[in-house]
């Protein structure tokens, strides 16, 4: 367990160091003009390239470490589509008695198009893998209804999570910067909120509304139970912890949305202003600094008292799955 929280206390606090270090210094560098200008997106490039003439070799290894973390990312996403259509599209529609030779051969055929199309589009147009990335966050959002469906809440369909998702996709078009090709009054982003928010609001709208309107049958009411027990079974959540499961929502929402969430703008002016560096306190800090730092501590309790107090992270006993797969087979019978 202590083991644990220092990894999140250690991890936590790079992520804010190196952060500080990078903004403060390029202000220094600005000043004693040795960088004419920069911003969040031109800074950490300018600084490897300060680096090429006194230390080449530590350039050639930033290098590599972009090129793996590209190469990383990538795989994964180029890995899930190529299963995504050879499962979902190939094996179910177009050949179902696919060998797993042939599936494999699709796969990397998928492969090979989604990269080439990738390529394309970043020689053709930068502004299109900034939208398209803005685009994938927002669509991949939309999945949250049928994650709850799955995980949580049962009175959700597999119709009304179609449906939601479909709108879902539709609102996040209408709302993103892709609002523009249809002329659309609104624009991108109205009211302020994101694409994102308001995919998710007539997604789970229309999830609710096609669910209650449109039944299950008796079968799909059975396996979804089957499911459900599955998953309730083999979950470590000690049965002790269950009356503190609204206390663990609670303190997770608090922050998601107040630490760096939408209300984290609190703490812009909550201890000083930001614009009288001599009145910053305590610590002679920024308050959104202060803030930040504060949330830190509190984010690594949460975790905390998610894996080990309420018993998240512990191992699933193998008994329990034998038992609940062994019993469900029983009910098929």
């Amino acid at each position: 367990m202590a083991a644990g929280i220092c990894i999140a206390l250690f991890i936590g606090v790079l992520l804010f160091t190196f952060t500080i270090i990078q903004g403060v210094g390029g202000n220094l560098l600005i000043e004693r003009g040795v960088i004419e200008s920069a911003n969040d997106k031109t800074l950490v490039p300018q600084l490897i390239n300060l680096l090429s003439d006194s230390t080449p070799w530590l350039v050639g290894l930033l290098a590599v470490c972009a090129l793996a973390a590209m190469q990383s990312t990538g795989a994964a996403y180029m890995s899930t589509f190529s299963a995504m259509v050879t499962r979902d599209i190939f094996t179910k529609f177009i050949n179902p008695n696919a060998t797993d030779s042939v599936q494999k051969l699709c796969g990397r055929i998928f492969v090979i198009i989604v990269t080439l199309a990738a390529l394309f589009v970043a020689a053709n147009s930068t502004q299109a893998i900034v939208m398209l990335g803005g685009l994938a966050v927002a669509y991949g959002f939309q999945m949250y209804p049928a994650l709850i469906g799955l995980c949580y809440y049962k009175g959700f369909t597999k119709k009304g999570v179609v449906a939601g998702l479909i709108v879902g996709l539709i609102a996040v078009t209408l709302t993103d910067r892709t609002s523009a090709w249809f002329n659309v009054p609104w624009g991108a982003y109205p009211l302020t909120i994101h694409s994102a928010g308001w995919g998710i609001i007539f997604n789970l709208f229309v999830t609710f509304f096609v669910s209650f309107l449109l039944g299950e049958s008796s079968k799909e009411k059975n396996k979804k139970e089957r499911k459900h027990l599955l998953l309730q079974t083999v979950s470590a959540l000690d049965p002790k912890r269950k009356r503190q499961v609204s206390l663990a929502w609670v303190l997770t929402l608090i922050w998601f949305l107040v630490g760096f969430g939408p209300f984290a703008t609190i703490g812009n002016s909550l201890f000083s202003s930001p614009n009288t560096p001599e009145l910053w306190a305590p610590f002679s800090l920024p308050s959104l600094w202060v803030w930040q730092l504060l949330f830190l501590l509190y984010g690594v309790f949460v975790m905390w008292f998610l894996a080990f107090h309420m018993g998240l992270s512990k191992p699933i006993a193998r008994e329990k799955i034998e038992l609940v797969v062994k019993s469900s087979s029983q009910n098929k019978l």
